[in-house]
C-alpha cells in the first residue's frame, strides 16, 4: 500500500502561504505524479514500448540520420504545443520509428500533461470493427470520441493491413477531423510515399512493383498528410534483428 504523501496527507492538495501571508490550495506534486501515470495509462501505449524515450534510443557512431532524426522529432516536442505541424517517420522496419514515436508521447504526458493517444493502425480498425457487434461493451463514440479529442493523435503502422474502401474512408475521417481542427498527428510506416513510382496503379503487372502509401490510402490524403507534417526519413539496418539475438545469446 503506497504512503500518505507527507505534503498534503492524502488530499491531492496542499497549503502554501505567499510572501503577504495569504493561504491557497494548489495541487500537491504527487497528485501531478499521479495524473502523469494515469495519462500515460489513457494513451494506450503497448507494455512492449515501455523502454521507449529520448535517452533509450540508441545510435550508433557515425549514424548521423538517426541523430538529425532524433534531434528533429525532439524539438517538436519541446516547442508543442506551438507548432503548426505534425510527425510523419518513414523508413524500414526496426529502424526506431515507433521509439521516437513513443518517446514524444511520454515527453508531452510527463513534462506537459498533453492528451495523447497512441493506436497501431490495424488495432484501431479492429477495435472500430468490434463496434459493430450488437452485444459488444463499445460503441464507436467510444473509439473515434478519444481518437478525435486527443491533443496529439499518434497512428503507428499507417498503411499496413489490407486496403478497403472502408479501411480508407476512416482513415479519411480521421485525418480529415485532425486537418480542419488544426490538431497534430505523429504517423510512421514501413512504405514509401510513393510519388517515385507513380505508374504502379496503372501498371499491367502491378505486384512488380511494392505498395505505397499513395496505393494505401489514396492521392487526396497523401496531399493532406504533405501539408500537415514534417517528413522525417530513417533508414539503416533493422535494430530489431540485432537486439533479438544478442538478448539470446545464452552462455
Amino acid at each position: 500500500m503506497p504512503s500518505e504523501c507527507p505534503k498534503c496527507h492524502g488530499t491531492a492538495f496542499e497549503l502554501r502561504t505567499d510572501e503577504d501571508g495569504v493561504v491557497s490550495a494548489v495541487r500537491c506534486d504527487c497528485n501531478l505524479d499521479r495524473m502523469g501515470r494515469d495519462m500515460l495509462r489513457q494513451a494506450r501505449i503497448p507494455r512492449r514500448y515501455d523502454h521507449c524515450t529520448f535517452d533509450e534510443f540508441n545510435i550508433q557512431p557515425g549514424d548521423t540520420g538517426h541523430v538529425a532524426a532524433k534531434q528533429a522529432v525532439r524539438d517538436w516536442a519541446e516547442l508543442w504545443p506551438a507548432v503548426n505541424h505534425g510527425l510523419m517517420l518513414l523508413g524500414p522496419p526496426g529502424t526506431g520509428k515507433t521509439h521516437l514515436a513513443v518517446a514524444v508521447a511520454r515527453e508531452l504526458i510527463e513534462t506537459k500533461r498533453a492528451r495523447v493517444v497512441f493506436y497501431e493502425q490495424r488495432d484501431l480498425l479492429k477495435s472500430l470493427q468490434g463496434t459493430f457487434d450488437s452485444g459488444g461493451s463499445q460503441r464507436e463514440a467510444d473509439v473515434f470520441g478519444p481518437v478525435q479529442d486527443a491533443e496529439v493523435l499518434i497512428l503507428d503502422d499507417l498503411g499496413a493491413g489490407r486496403t478497403t474502401a472502408w479501411a480508407r474512408d476512416v482513415m479519411h475521417d480521421i485525418i480529415a477531423h485532425r486537418y480542419n481542427e488544426q490538431k497534430p498527428l505523429i504517423l510512421t510506416s514501413n512504405l514509401d510515399i510513393g510519388d517515385e513510382a507513380p505508374a504502379r496503379r496503372a501498371s499491367a503487372r502491378p505486384v512488380e512493383a511494392p505498395l505505397s502509401l499513395k496505393d494505401r490510402l489514396g492521392d487526396a490524403l497523401i496531399s493532406r498528410l504533405y501539408e500537415m507534417c514534417k517528413i522525417i526519413h530513417l533508414t539503416g539496418r533493422d535494430f530489431r534483428k540485432t537486439i533479438g539475438q544478442v538478448s539470446r545469446d545464452y552462455k
